[in-house]
């Protein structure tokens, strides 16, 4: 069972696509799905604490597996034009940025402690709370959602970039 989080981390990545098609294709079963991959964010991370088995691994795929199921079901909503361009690009640029940024403060001082921020964690809340938003609620109510995403997503990632900057001066 010590695999169990990880598993539960790489299957955020292998259903990404999944939940993509589904929203695409109207499919009755895509909430559930979304409604399970979120939970699997929350039970990984609390099972191998709880388990005693975090891992180098798990460090990785976690957040993978977030980046790849929230930039595919943030893709797919916009094309079915529940979220506007802005913030598709927004959410979008923001976890490249982490991505791409984390690369390069790897590859200038071979750091590879890129844990999650708070703002960071809650910022993915707040994504994921409107992407479920996208499913059911009315304009109103997530355009009020994407607010709170703009705010958090923006706050987050100036949040990373300053932790970046932090590591590659610390390293000088």
């Amino acid at each position: 069972m010590r695999w169990f989080p990880n598993f539960l981390s790489l299957s955020r990545v292998f259903l990404a696509p999944v939940i993509g098609w589904m929203i695409l294709n109207k499919h009755p079963w895509a909430w559930t799905i979304f409604f399970w991959v979120s939970w699997t964010d929350v039970l990984d991370g609390w099972l191998a604490r709880k388990m005693g088995v975090d891992s180098q691994l798990g460090a990785y795929l976690d957040p993978l597996g977030d980046k790849v199921w929230v930039m595919l079901a943030t893709l797919a909503w916009w094309k079915m034009g529940r979220i506007p361009d802005f913030l598709m690009a927004l959410i979008l640029g923001r976890d490249l940025m982490i991505l791409f940024g984390s690369a390069y403060v790897y590859r200038q001082t071979g750091q590879k402690d890129f844990a999650p921020s708070k703002s960071g964690k809650v910022s993915t809340v707040i994504q994921l709370t409107m992407l479920a938003g996208c499913f059911t609620l009315s304009d109103g109510w997530l355009h009020l959602l994407q607010g709170a995403t703009i705010l958090g997503t923006v706050l987050s990632g100036m949040d990373y970039v300053r932790a970046g900057m932090r590591m590659l001066k610390s390293r000088q």
